[in-house]
């Protein structure tokens, strides 16, 4: 064999090597990224899962056991189908009215008057927000509320958002407590029945649990029953992604504790 051909063949054979070394590492790459995409699908699964399990009332263990059904709501609902809620077996809702000392939800007269039109049970709450004066907060809810006879105890809806932030300061956690009694207690004035208070449990353990005895808790737990220091939770918010025609796009989910019976104890005298 001839120099030239022994130089060609060579030449060949490290044309070949290289070839197959960059496929191999484009095989690697590419297996590399499909083994991440499928981890990252599968563990979004799994966060969500963890996060929510349930997205209906027809999807879980309690669905046997909590016979009163009801949903709360907003502007961000959009156009909410009253008489078909109705239909889905809705027992109550509550809407959101107020928040703050200045905002009022556009959909509130809206909705309170489809769904009081329809027979559902229907109630006002108010979004806390986080120092600002409790006794103006108060004053604001009342005045752009509508609460009759026969319709849900008011609510507060207290919980951490962009706007009431979370802060180990204990001024600043003793300032949001004290504005807190002061809109609990002037409600309670005006109205003459406790509020409900509708929370979580990290909010719970922090505002809510060594001040408010006498009211009656609206818990959110998003993974199992509501578990409170006496005892007082009365409903139980377990899905922010519910489904349920009526209603376009997500919507919050609730139960009852009691009886259809002892659902009285929720309307306003």
């Amino acid at each position: 064999m001839n120099k030239s051909r022994r130089a060609n063949i060579s030449t060949s054979r490290k044309y070949k090597n290289k070839r197959r070394k960059k496929q191999y590492t484009i095989t690697i790459i590419v297996s590399m990224i499909i083994i991440s995409s499928v981890f990252l699908i599968v563990y979004d699964s799994i966060r969500k899962s963890k996060r929510e399990q349930y997205h209906s009332f027809y999807d879980n263990k309690y669905s046997h056991k909590y016979a009163v059904r009801g949903v709360d709501v907003s502007r961000h609902n959009g156009s909410v189908n009253w008489k078909r809620l109705k239909y889905e077996g809705i027992t109550f809702a509550y809407i959101k009215s107020t928040e703050g000392t200045s905002h009022i939800d556009m959909k509130f007269v809206e909705n309170y008057k489809n769904a009081k039109q329809s027979e559902v049970k229907v109630g006002a709450y108010h979004f806390y927000t986080f120092g600002l004066e409790g006794s103006l907060q108060a004053k604001h809810f009342i005045h752009n509320s509508t609460v009759s006879s026969n319709d849900l105890i008011p609510a507060i809806d207290v919980e951490h958002s962009p706007i009431n932030r979370y802060s180990k300061d204990k001024n600043y956690m003793q300032l949001v407590i004290n504005e807190l009694i002061k809109l609990e207690h002037d409600l309670y004035n005006y109205y003459g029945v406790r509020p409900l208070i509708y929370t979580n449990k990290d909010c719970y353990k922090l505002y809510i649990e060594d001040h408010f005895p006498e009211n009656k808790i609206w818990m959110s737990d998003l993974h199992s029953e509501p578990q409170t220091k006496d005892d007082n939770w009365i409903m139980w918010q377990f899905s922010h992604t519910g489904n349920i025609d009526g209603i376009n796009g997500n919507v919050d989910l609730n139960y009852f504790r009691y009886s259809f019976r002892q659902f009285n104890q929720l309307l306003m005298p």
